[in-house]
Formats: C-alpha cells, structure tokens, sequence
C-alpha cells in the first residue's frame, strides 16, 4: 500500500505576514521565494454546486487572540487567500504541487476552540469583487470580432 504526502501552504491578501503551512511542527517551509510559518489549520477543498458556477472552499484555524485579530480583518476586508496543495517527498520536501485554489474571504466564525473562514471562488464575479482579469489574446488565443461564425 502506497503513502501518499500532502501538505498546505497557504497566503492570505499576498503578505508574507500571513504564509502558512501545515505540515512540518516548529519550522518555516520555502516555496516560490517566499517563506511559510507553521500554524495548524486545514483546508476543506472547494467544493462545486450542480450549476457549476460556485467552488467555495474552507480554512480551519485554532482559536486564540491572535488568529482572531487577524482573521476579522481579513472578513471585513475581503483577503484574498491563495492555498496550494503540495505533494509532499518522504522527507516533507515539496516534490510538486497537485492543486492551487485563490479565493476571497467571504465569511467566518469562530467559538472556543477553532476559527472557521470561508472562502469564494474569484470566478464567481456576483458575489465577489477580486480584481477582474479581461479576455485577450495572450489568455485565450484567437478572439472573434464578430457573431457570424460558421463552424
């Protein structure tokens, strides 16, 4: 049977205040030129409704007075967090990453014990206000100037 490592890294509102990981206690993780801090939380994954128009997903934090300070700020200024998944070697180095998901703190909560964040797809352009991204060529290619196509 067959082990498989992962392990998340995690950026909130592009700061490097805010860079964590969740897999090696007591010690920072580098990646992409950037450092992350451990901190104990999880991520729930996104998670897409029927329409296929939604893909939330959910961060898992341990409640105490500094992860709350900063986890109300980033609800009422709508952060942008950016969570990668990582395929992890046997000896905790990264080997590739599987998944990325960047999305915008919609909502949370906390109680005694866990702060909970929620974060929605910046492709979901009703609901979130993420800075927008516009159609060219070098994103998608040949773009047509007119609706008479034929195929």
């Amino acid at each position: 049977m067959a082990e498989i490592n992962l392990g998340v890294l995690l950026t909130l509102n592009n700061n490097s205040s805010y860079s964590f990981q969740n897999y090696k206690v007591g010690t920072s993780v580098s990646y992409g030129g950037r450092n992350y801090a451990f901190a104990p939380f999880s991520f729930t994954g996104a998670i897409s409704n029927l329409q296929g128009d939604n893909l939330d997903a959910g961060l898992v934090f341990v409640c105490n007075a500094v992860t709350r300070a900063w986890a109300k700020s980033a609800v009422d200024e709508g952060w942008v967090g950016v969570v990668r998944v990582m395929l992890l070697k046997e000896d905790s180095s990264i080997e590739k990453m599987l998944y990325s998901y960047t999305g915008k703190v919609a909502s949370g909560g906390w109680d005694d014990t866990r702060i909970e964040l929620a974060l929605n797809t910046v492709m979901d352009s009703v609901r979130g206000n993420v800075p927008g991204r516009r159609m060219n060529h070098q994103l998608i290619g040949n773009i047509p100037i007119t609706a008479a196509i034929n195929v």
